[in-house]
């Protein structure tokens, strides 16, 4: 006769409070229960055995004989008793029963799996995720957040008065926002006395144009092609989205069961982030393609994007050539600076000339009387700077 002992409870009213813990042991035959306090016996064949507790963790037996008795263990290997494999009605209860537990684990494991897999998507596609998620952001939150951060900026930043830049800017710059999806933000160009080859946007529809972007640019359709990738910055939100990924999983989450409070919260202090925030390649590739889109819609030849990336790409080349093996870094960040936040990779400017290849031809406006208008008075503007500093 084989048999096993488990540590086990009995549920009886004989028993102080109604149970007592003791001792089952399993024999060929019988099920038995034994502890100071008494005893049950009964056999194997017409047993009831059932999980139960938290995360079913615990076996419960019975028998039809013994109704006052209730026995249970949280030891499952009495499961792989070979007596309980004998009789088939016990069988197919033990085979359930480690069926449930199987299926309970199963359902942990997916449960586990789910709490990690979740916030590592939610971080691998953060950009997807937080495209729906912006256009649930007041544009009155856009424009405050770009109007906060602007005048952080402006702070120590020499601009060529505003109402020259928009009469000089106004004739290139109104096809662009004449031809714009969308009326959600009222535009602001400044232009900033700054020799770095660059230009930035900031939520509500901010657009800084710098000086050294204008003089070094040698066509209007250069300089439009840099502003329509920045107004594109704009209309797909990628500012308010950038707030959005460095805001952490949990809030995204909120954000995407509907809310919104924590990221708007996170918001609210985010203008230092905007002035040198940089985006990531997927943005820089969904502001080429609505940059490009919008150019063509304006009438504007979208060549000019891609001829800029291409010249500061080769001035960067040689800027490395002439530099290798000197500690000139700072000479060279000026140069580079367009580049640092605007990667033209090759790939990157294969892909913008598939794009434009693809588009079909047109007649396109000529700016370029209007261009030099503006690049005259800029250098008026940068050398009133170099008059005074003599």
């Amino acid at each position: 006769m084989s048999h096993a002992n488990y540590a086990g409870h009995a549920f009886h009213d004989s028993f102080n409070n109604g149970r007592a813990s003791g001792e089952i042991t399993i024999t060929d035959a019988h099920v038995q229960f034994r502890n100071d306090q008494g005893n049950v016996r009964f056999s194997i064949t017409g047993a009831q055995f059932k999980l139960g507790g938290a995360s079913d963790r615990l076996l419960f037996i019975s028998h039809p004989s013994q109704p006052g008795w209730n026995l249970y263990t949280s030891d499952l290997s009495i499961l792989k008793h070979p007596a309980l494999h004998n009789d088939p009605a016990v069988q197919a209860q033990v085979k359930k029963a480690r069926n449930t537990k199987r299926l309970a684990w199963g359902v942990f494991g997916s449960v586990g799996m789910l709490l990690v897999a979740i916030p590592l998507c939610i971080v691998l596609f953060m950009d997807s995720i937080t495209g729906p998620l912006a256009r649930h952001v007041p544009a009155e939150w856009e424009e405050k957040l770009g109007e906060t951060a602007f005048g952080q900026y402006q702070m120590g930043q020499e601009f060529l008065p505003q109402e020259e830049a928009d009469t000089l800017l106004e004739p290139m710059i109104q096809p662009l926002l004449d031809h714009l999806d969308s009326d959600r933000y009222q535009y602001r160009f400044h232009i900033s006395r700054d020799d770095q080859v660059n230009a930035f946007a900031l939520p509500g529809g901010y657009i800084v144009i710098n000086s050294g972007l204008i003089l070094k640019a040698d066509s209007a359709d250069e300089m439009l092609g840099v502003v329509a990738h920045e107004i594109a910055h704009v209309t797909q939100q990628h500012s308010v989205r950038n707030i959005m990924g460095t805001a952490g999983v949990y809030l995204t989450i909120n954000a995407v069961l509907g809310d919104m409070t924590g990221l708007l919260a996170v918001m609210a202090d985010a203008a230092p982030f905007l002035i040198n925030q940089s985006y990531s390649r997927g943005f820089e590739s969904e502001a080429d393609a609505e940059g490009l889109a919008l150019l063509h819609r304006a009438g504007i030849n979208p060549e000019g994007l891609i001829t800029f990336f291409e010249k500061l790409r080769q001035q960067e080349q040689e800027q490395i050539e002439k530099m290798a093996g000197e500690d000139n870094s700072a000479a060279v960040e000026s140069t580079l600076q367009f580049l640092s936040t605007h990667p033209a990779t090759e790939d990157r400017i294969a892909q913008l000339r598939k794009r434009i290849d693809a588009l079909p031809h047109q007649r396109e406006r000529d700016l370029q009387t209007e261009f030099t208008a503006l690049q005259e008075r800029v250098k008026l503007f940068v050398a009133e700077e170099d008059e005074e500093e003599q």
